[in-house]
């Protein structure tokens, strides 16, 4: 065994909402897990030590909603493919690993790029963040995913649903092909153009079905809901966590508590939409957002302040949303009425719980990956310190970036 000293930190383990000062931790070279972890004095024998300069470490962002095949760039003129989306996949992920996220939740991308490339990354190697996919989302005619794909349109992006029978049968076609999280479409939202983000789409019983369905097959399940019926519906079929949770209810907040059910917000997918969307994005798109911008916040706030479990998701590959801003979504969430711990939380232990990866991830604790981030400033104090351009960015103990 190789091991690596990481010297003169202030360290945020993640457990807790403090830094442990003068701290030092050491890193086995061949798992790349943390093996040892302690502050002032070091004395260990070690192969290789690594100055740290007095700057914060912190551990990885993990990012539980993104679309990573996704092109940021509106009107181009070639139609999306598998060959486009795998390019932008690939861009992304590495990208977004400079930006400090080290693991993610695919949350929708068409032909089920990204189970595809988890399959073969041990083979086909690249840069990028840990990885659960999702694959195809699931939908109904003329809901939120309907979105077609192809080089002549002859395909969906999403798997359309009518009943509980097709969406069992969505559901396993998932599983076979290696999904690790479902996504289901329970609502309207801000970019489809047919609908409202208070249209209910899925059924409460099509839910239902593809919860049980998706947890006897050790799936994590996660719901895009918005309007206020569509997230009850969401909330009562037992999905690991809600998505946006623009019109949440005080009923279904205090049901959340009560169930566990995680709420990723993706603040700054809407914040962007409204800072820099006109002009750039359908009216109607950019209208809805701009009119339920204000009760979206408000909403959420409701959330953080009673105590939903809060997972940091970004909704990256939206626009003017790349991955490697995630860091924007800390911000937000502190906008929004979290306190810096509570956002810091969310990006690490919160998303890995709700991931169910917290045994190896979500914080610099003995045992788990090495995943971390060294940043100049205190990310306790101000969370805007995690969005430094030139941070050092560590993965399984490995410096990326």
């Amino acid at each position: 065994m190789t091991k690596t000293a990481f010297l003169n930190c202030n360290l945020f383990v993640g457990n807790k909402d403090n830094l442990v000062s003068d701290a030092w931790f050491v890193v086995d070279d061949e798992t790349g897990k943390l093996i040892a972890q302690g502050s002032g004095k070091f004395d260990e024998k070690v192969d290789k030590t690594v100055d740290l300069d007095g700057q914060y470490v912190m551990s990885g962002l993990i990012n539980a909603h993104t679309h990573i095949g996704s092109d940021r760039v509106a009107n181009r003129n070639f139609p999306q493919t598998e060959t486009t989306v795998t390019y932008n996949a690939l861009h992304n992920l590495k990208e977004g690993l400079q930006g400090g996220v080290t693991y993610i939740r695919s949350c929708g991308v068409p032909f089920d790029v990204d189970i595809k490339l988890k399959r073969t990354r041990d083979q086909l190697p690249f840069e990028g963040p840990g990885l659960r996919p999702a694959g195809m989302p699931v939908s109904i005619l003329g809901g939120h995913a309907d979105l077609p794909v192809g080089e002549n349109n002859e395909q969906n992006a999403a798997h359309l649903v009518n009943s509980p029978d097709d969406m069992r049968k969505a559901i396993r076609e998932q599983f076979k092909k290696g999904a690790e999280n479902i996504k289901l479409m329970a609502t309207g939202g801000i970019m489809s153009q047919g609908d409202q983000v208070d249209d209910t789409e899925l059924s409460l019983e099509e839910m239902q079905m593809a919860v049980e369905e998706a947890h006897s097959k050790h799936m994590t399940i996660c719901a895009h809901a918005e309007g206020r019926l569509g997230i009850h519906y969401a909330v009562v079929a037992g999905v690991d966590s809600v998505e946006h949770g623009f019109y949440v209810s005080d009923e279904d907040i205090e049901l959340m508590k009560r169930q566990g059910t995680f709420l990723s917000p993706t603040l700054t997918a809407g914040n962007q939409i409204v800072v820099n969307g006109k002009g750039k994005l359908s009216d109607f798109s950019y209208q809805k957002m701009c009119d339920n911008v204000e009760a979206f916040y408000e909403h959420v706030g409701k959330a953080i302040k009673a105590g939903v479990k809060l997972a940091l998701g970004t909704d990256a590959g939206t626009f003017n949303n790349p991955l490697k801003d995630t860091y924007k979504e800390l911000v937000e969430l502190v906008r929004a009425g979290a306190t810096n711990y509570q956002a810091l939380h969310a990006a690490g232990l919160g998303s890995a719980e709700l991931l169910k990866i917290d045994d190896e991830y979500g914080s610099l604790e003995v045992g788990k990956y090495a995943d971390f981030l060294v940043l100049k400033n205190n990310p306790l104090d101000d969370v805007a310190a995690v969005g430094q351009e030139d941070k050092q960015v560590y993965q399984h103990g490995e410096r990326k970036f």
